[in-house]
């Protein structure tokens, strides 16, 4: 794992959270404590504080700068190792906050022994786009004993992505009890994510999943769905048909993929044939606005200075003007992988131009849905809407405005939502029928 990876994702569990934890996990035993805890990336040891709820706790840290000059309590202890490579087992209780780090930002030889390691001990092969903190509720499954308790301050999306499909299905393999309780509140202010305490039981064989609220003061109200409302959570689907949602284009780093109007001048780059127009985000594009013609991309994108111009190195043959600025790019494209990973690092796979874009985060009653006049390709985190048939785009546009998708999806971060593309294809197949 990269240093400067690991220092970011180092976000200490406020006290409060803490004591919250220890209480929950108290109560879900008769005895109401715990003989053996296990702590997987246990950063300054804090949940070993709860001394009275336990007889021993070891946490693992890879990080010594962490724990050096610790005061730990009598019966605790900490391990400098690799959490996610450590093989002892058959502990009462695995608590804690394990790091969140999201699949790209891993090493990917370490990442591919940690997900060996696993399959080889459960049989379960990980997905390599799992979040980090995928692959430690995992080992947290690993490590404790067959009738043990883990308890988990992780983010709340694992419940429906589809990077986490693999760990939700060993869970009902096996029939445990899952109780997930998302924080109504923002207990980490410098994350961009919805936290939760999930709760999984595995001295119970009922396979009952449950879901919830829960504020900073332990106040828990049950809900029926993980959506939080009363609605099941959107499915996932392939796309079908003409009909059909794409994920924004991902060249390789937007920085040299996608140019402001003063860069493309700059370079002598000429629209339609060196450049295309090209849309990242649709935050900054006013509500009341429905549709991106050329008047609306010049004001909102091209003279607001944003990066708009998608340049055209996927072409067989590109102009001498275009050449001359991926030359003047250097080797900044070598810590994309996803240039690194190409024979020829600036030649993308193109996409093609959606009869509407769609923001994939959003806030309210669903995200903008935008009739793509101006012809551009969607990229990052706008979704682009292909229709293959002859049905008209403002149709589409007004079915979509009328889903209330807030009550179909989970929190991404605070009020902030994502759709997921799969789920936006359930939606387009559905219209589609």
């Amino acid at each position: 794992m990269k240093t400067e990876h690991l220092q970011g994702c180092q976000v200490a569990t406020p006290h409060q959270i803490v004591e919250l934890a220890w209480k929950l996990a108290c109560g879900m035993r008769k005895e109401g404590r715990f003989g053996t805890v296990i702590d997987l990336g246990a950063g300054d040891a804090r949940f070993s504080g709860a001394v009275q709820a336990y007889d021993s706790y070891i946490g693992l840290e890879i990080d010594k700068t962490k724990v050096q000059g610790l005061a730990l309590p009598k019966h605790a202890r900490i391990k400098i190792t690799d959490a996610l490579k450590w093989s002892g087992k058959d502990f009462d209780l695995c608590i804690g906050n394990p790091p969140y780090i999201r699949h790209h930002k891993l090493d990917p030889k370490w990442r591919a022994a940690v997900l060996a390691q696993i399959e080889k001990e459960s049989g379960v092969s990980l997905k390599r786009t799992a979040n980090l903190f995928v692959m430690f509720l995992m080992q947290a499954l690993l490590r404790t004993q067959e009738n043990g308790l883990v308890l988990q301050v992780v983010p709340y999306e694992w419940v429906t992505r589809p990077s986490a499909k693999e760990l939700r299905e060993f869970i009902n393999k096996n029939k445990w009890n899952v109780t997930v309780l998302r924080f109504n509140t923002d207990i980490f202010p410098q994350v961009l994510t919805t936290a939760s305490i999930t709760i999984i039981d595995k001295s119970t064989r009922n396979g009952i999943w449950s879901f919830g609220e829960i504020g900073s003061d332990g106040t828990v109200s049950m809900r029926a769905h993980s959506s939080g409302s009363n609605k099941a959570v959107l499915t996932y689907e392939e796309r079908q048909g003409d009909l059909y949602g794409l994920r924004g284009l991902s060249p390789g780093g937007q920085e040299f993929f996608v140019l402001t109007e003063s860069e493309r001048l700059h370079y002598s780059l000429k629209k339609r044939i060196d450049v295309t127009p090209c849309v990242t985000s649709l935050r900054e594009f006013p509500v009341d606005e429905s549709e991106l013609n050329v008047a609306n991309f010049q004001k909102y994108y091209v003279e607001a200075g944003k990066r708009c111009w998608l340049i055209r190195s996927d072409k067989d043959v590109i102009s001498s003007q275009l050449r001359l600025y991926l030359d003047s790019v250097g080797d900044k494209w070598k810590k994309y992988s996803t240039c690194t990973n190409r024979e020829i690092w600036s030649r993308y796979r193109p996409h093609p131009v959606p009869a509407l874009l769609l923001s994939s985060g959003f806030v309210g009653k669903g995200p903008k849905v935008i009739i793509n006049t101006v012809k551009a390709i969607a990229a990052g985190a706008v979704y682009g809407i292909i229709s293959l048939g002859a049905r008209r785009p403002e149709s589409i546009a007004e079915k979509l405005r009328k889903i209330d998708f807030q009550q179909q999806v989970v929190s991404h971060a605070n009020n902030l939502k994502k759709l997921e593309v799969g789920q936006l294809n359930s939606v387009l197949t559905e219209l589609n029928s």
